[in-house]
């Protein structure tokens, strides 16, 4: 394989890292909840952080050039968003752990 062709992995927990304009072209311009204004700006509006959710963005680029990516988000606390998992942390302080 030659050095041009060599594929780069690398991680970051901001998509301010990414141009807007690599990232879209990326995916389906219709589709809004993948765009970088939207993801970006769960970000910059603190809609993330506060509420538990910390952003990890996988990047892959080929030649510098961003061929794919992968937005994912850790969960810190169990306040119930999205999975509402309120039962299993009642029922875990019922069983008397913290």
């Amino acid at each position: 394989m030659q050095a041009r062709d060599e594929l780069e992995v690398s991680i970051c927990h901001s998509l301010g890292e990414v141009a807007a304009s690599d990232w879209d072209a990326l995916g389906a311009g219709a589709y809004p909840f993948t765009r970088h204004a939207f993801l970006h700006g769960l970000e910059i509006h603190d809609c993330l952080e506060p509420f538990g959710w910390h952003p990890v963005y996988f990047l892959l680029r080929r030649a510098e050039q961003l061929i794919a990516a992968v937005p994912c988000y850790i969960k810190t606390n169990s306040y119930g968003e999205l999975v509402f998992d309120h039962a299993w942390v009642n029922a875990y302080h019922r069983a008397g752990l913290d």
